[in-house]
């Protein structure tokens, strides 16, 4: 069995210009897709203050 033979030539300005804008692209498209995939926290019914878990009803300003 041979040894493995990689590209070794250099990789010039225009090369590692193309690489940025690609994983710039990459993780913009990538990103956008994560932001808008993640549904928005729901509000939990509970408070946790110095390792206390409390009901949030506790902190409402209504009498119910």
């Amino acid at each position: 069995m041979g040894k493995l033979i990689f590209c070794t030539a250099q990789m010039g300005r225009r090369g590692f210009l193309q690489s940025c804008v690609l994983l710039g692209v990459g993780g913009a498209v990538f990103g956008a897709k994560a932001a808008v995939a993640n549904p928005p926290a729901e509000r939990s019914g509970f408070v946790v203050i110095n390792g206390w878990v409390l009901p949030s009803r506790y902190f409402r300003n209504d009498p119910a």
